[in-house]
């Protein structure tokens, strides 16, 4: 067996985490005008208030948005699939994902999916995914 793996791996995310680290969100040099604002489907963001003071530092930073707010638990691929429609519809250029694992989850597959054609299966790697290559680099 090889225990010898390659890879080359790039990631352009930026994360911000930690104690008032919202508060810098305006401070982030943004990747475009529009914010695909994705959230979870349940209440935490809003009654926790991160949800108003993300709005509140897009504002600040000039920045327009659209929510999109049914990322639940292991998500299903139709929800990624709408959230990507929603993202073209509303002209969104780049996403940003305020919430946990899911929600973050949930933005890669959008990120492909808002700039490409077609199922996200026929991107999928493994299973009955056909693993084709993206044709178009995901939004940011």
């Amino acid at each position: 067996m090889n225990t010898r793996m390659n890879f080359s791996f790039y990631n352009p995310t930026r994360i911000l985490f930690g104690a008032g680290e919202l508060n810098n969100l305006h401070k982030q040099t943004m990747p475009g005008k529009k914010a695909l604002l994705l959230i979870s489907n349940g209440k935490s963001t809003k009654v926790n208030g991160s949800l108003d003071r993300t709005i509140e530092q897009l504002e600040k930073a000039g920045i327009e948005y659209a929510i999109f707010d049914k990322i639940m638990e292991n998500p299903y691929k139709s929800v990624v699939m709408e959230g990507a429609a929603f993202a073209k519809e509303n002209a969104c250029d780049f996403i940003l994902a305020l919430g946990g694992g899911a929600v973050l989850d949930a933005s890669v597959a959008i990120a492909a999916m808002a700039t490409n054609p077609g199922d996200l299966w026929d991107y999928v790697f493994g299973g009955t995914g056909k693993a084709m290559p993206l044709k178009n680099p995901a939004c940011p």
